[in-house]
């Protein structure tokens, strides 16, 4: 049962890298859009978008950071306790 939960956790993580690699790609392209708007009035909602596509790129990044403590420091733990020295 450990090795599905194992396996649950690694493509959540993968989940997770895609998910946030793609709302950094969405982010930087409404920001890109929001620029070339600046000449002519800038289109707010586009910069509410990208601050939106931003923030979700943080919160998967912090999530795929918590999967990899998860990941590391339940499974790949040492059983053995270290000696000192």
């Amino acid at each position: 049962m450990a090795w599905v939960f194992e396996r649950t956790v690694e493509a959540a993580a993968w989940v997770a890298l895609v998910v946030a690699w793609s709302s950094l790609g969405l982010a930087l392209y409404w920001m890109y859009q929001w620029f070339g708007t600046l000449q002519t009035g800038a289109d707010f909602q586009l910069l509410r978008d990208a601050t939106k596509a931003a923030g979700a790129f943080v919160g998967f990044a912090l999530a795929l950071g918590g999967l990899a403590c998860v990941d590391r420091f339940l499974f790949d733990a040492d059983h053995e306790p270290r000696q000192p020295g």
